[in-house]
Parts: C-alpha cells; sequence; structure tokens
C-alpha cells in the first residue's frame, strides 16, 4: 500500500477540512466517510524549513510564516 501526504482539503458533503493529514490511495473524511477534495481557501503548511531569523528548524507546520518571529519561510 502506498502512503500520501495531503495538504488543505475539505469535505464536498459535510465540509470538514483538514491542514495535513497521511493517508493511503484517497482521503476520506474522519467524520462522514466522503472522499475529500482540494480547499483552495485551505490554510499554508510547510514542511522541514528553517528560520533564517530566529534560527529555528520546523518540520511540519501549519503556516508559511515562523511561529517565533512572524517571518516568512522564504526570507
Amino acid at each position: 500500500m502506498s502512503v500520501y501526504n495531503y495538504f488543505g482539503y475539505k469535505c464536498p458533503k459535510c465540509n470538514s477540512t483538514l491542514d495535513v493529514a497521511v493517508a493511503g490511495e484517497s482521503l476520506l473524511c474522519p467524520n462522514c466517510r466522503t472522499e475529500m477534495v482540494p480547499d483552495e481557501k485551505g490554510s499554508s503548511s510547510s514542511a522541514n524549513v528553517f528560520c533564517r531569523n530566529c534560527n529555528a528548524a520546523f518540520g511540519l507546520i501549519n503556516s508559511d510564516r515562523c511561529p517565533i518571529c512572524g517571518r516568512p519561510f522564504s526570507e
């Protein structure tokens, strides 16, 4: 079985959302078991990022900014 990472998904049936998930072939809603779809308005997620401003590293975070200093990771 393959495992996939999913970022920013919502359920078209009950409107539940997931920022980050790890699942098999498809991502099912944890509430109603409907297949989830990409959420164009979902929050940003970042993986394996480093903040040059405060010298902090993050493996997986639900943001595109450092939670310590607030600067974008791309700066």
